[in-house]
């Protein structure tokens, strides 16, 4: 995608003679946030400043203007060479909405062209248009596309058409192509009634249709919608760009309206740094803003009582690639074994996108909080950069962070051992603590090397190495509160 909008910025900076930077993207309204994310990057890598990523329909009721009115709720019903795409927007106070999409991914003004060359030369020349070969096929389907832009503007006329090297007369009207298509549009209309039910809305609570998409200069789609919906029918600018229309008025209104708020979602990830110097992700990046998120962390040493948030915004795995925004410390935390003790820590960024970070302590209560602006001294080509390298080093960050994880896990497991040090010696055979002290070593100096896996597997033979004293463990704890209890018998 980025070849497509390098591509384009090209064009752009060619016919304006000037270099273009930023720029407002459409995407259909059923991309997800990993949809979006995709797009915004490939952009960025491409040169462009993306001030906003905003829904095909929301920019269609820009175009006309809509978002100027006080609410309303409207259908936008788009019908390109290839797609249907159906979406109903609620407008509240000049803000779109998007309540519902749908629509069939395998409709469009193509299966218009095919059925309306099947209508000709069936009916007419009375030809079966699935005999012929792929390469006719596409001639006549092509032919017949000319012929049904011709009627959008004239009702009929007369012409010909070359089937199997022979040239055939043949007349036509706008109620032979209306008869072809009729099926498929029947089933927009169908779409567009099943939409509405699923909201539980009905046709009286639309205050219009937006038509988008070539394909939508038929006149009889606007009476199929007039006759089942009746309602105000937006359909005077071009179909084929009144999306982009309306994504650069909007662009316009962001740069240079009242309201110039250009940053709308965090350009990276937001996180603190974790055991072994890792990175722990809160926030991705491309959230909308405003954003509250929550996750919950644990104490790394035995009695630990305090724990230090270091704030980091970037998209690499490890502490040392990304951005430091700042730290504090939180103290006053019960003192508990490793992994015990719940420290909840909350990233919220405002609508200008201020962040503030807090962490509390579950059990005492205690609390601590710092405000950092993540934007601050960061121009586009450092975030360009930054997006750049985490894709380049993707690999090599990943392997990175399973390995420093693995020698976490090891050092953990060492460390519960050492602090169960005197159970083992009375619990434990003699060939049963050697082996655990061999392999325990073993592990220390494997946790010193690359290997990970090296590392996993040691684990995994200590943890099996343990298990028996572990459940002897078990075993005598129960011993020791049933002593002196007497319990009646069943």
């Amino acid at each position: 995608a980025s070849f497509i909008f390098k591509y384009l910025k090209n064009c752009c900076d060619s016919f304006l003679n000037k270099s273009i930077s930023k720029c407002v993207i459409t995407v259909p309204a059923y991309f997800d946030d990993r949809s979006r994310s995709a797009i915004k990057e490939s952009a960025l890598i491409a040169g462009f400043d993306v001030l906003r990523l905003i829904n095909e329909p929301t920019s269609a009721a820009y175009a006309y203007g809509l978002e100027k009115k006080t609410r309303g709720t409207y259908f936008v019903y788009d019908l390109g060479g290839g797609t249907f795409d159906v979406s109903i927007l609620k407008l509240t106070d000049g803000v779109f909405k998007v309540l519902s999409t749908s629509g069939d991914t395998n409709l469009g003004g193509d299966d218009f062209d095919e059925l309306f060359a099947i209508e000709i030369l069936e009916n007419q020349l009375k030809k079966d248009f699935h005999s012929l070969s792929e390469k006719e096929k596409v001639l006549i389907i092509k032919r017949c596309k000319f012929f049904k832009e011709k009627l959008t503007t004239i009702e009929g006329f007369d012409d010909f058409i070359v089937v199997d090297n022979t040239k055939n007369n043949i007349v036509l009207n706008r109620k032979i192509l209306n008869k072809s298509i009729n099926d498929l549009v029947e089933r927009t209309i169908s779409i567009s009634s099943d939409v509405l039910k699923d909201l539980s809305r009905s046709k009286n609570e639309l205050d219009g249709f937006i038509l988008v998409g070539g394909s939508t200069r038929q006149g009889y789609i606007s009476e199929k919608i007039k006759k089942e919906f009746n309602l105000d029918i937006f359909s005077d600018l071009d179909p084929d760009f009144v999306v982009a229309r309306g994504a650069a008025l909007h662009a316009d209104g962001l740069v240079n309206g009242a309201n110039n708020l250009l940053l709308d979602v965090t350009p990276l990830s937001l996180g603190i740094e974790t055991a072994g110097g890792l990175m722990e992700k809160i926030i991705d990046r491309n959230s909308t803003i405003p954003i509250i998120k929550e996750q919950e962390f644990t104490t790394y040493e035995e009695g630990q009582t305090a724990i230090k948030i270091h704030i980091l915004q970037g998209e690499r795995e490890t502490v040392k690639h990304n951005r430091s925004l700042g730290e504090f410390i939180l103290e006053g935390i019960e003192p508990k074994p490793p992994g015990i003790a719940r420290i909840k820590v909350k990233f919220a960024v405002d609508s200008n996108g201020i962040l503030s970070v807090s962490a509390t302590d579950c059990s005492s209560g205690m609390q601590k909080e710092l405000e950092v602006k993540p934007t601050y001294d960061l121009d586009i080509n450092e975030m360009k950069k930054m997006i750049e390298e985490s894709i380049k080093f993707a690999s090599s960050d990943m392997d990175e962070r399973l390995l420093e994880e693995a020698r976490m896990d090891g050092k953990r497991f060492l460390n519960e051992l050492e602090s169960l040090k005197k159970e083992l010696l009375q619990i434990c055979s003699r060939e049963e603590l050697e082996n655990i002290v061999i392999t325990s070593k073993e592990l220390e100096i494997e946790m010193k090397k690359y290997n990970r896996d090296k590392i996993r597997e040691l684990i995994k033979k200590l943890d099996l190495l343990t298990r028996s004293f572990a459940e002897k463990r078990v075993k005598n704890s129960i011993k020791t509160a049933l002593v002196g209890k007497k319990y009646d018998k069943l």
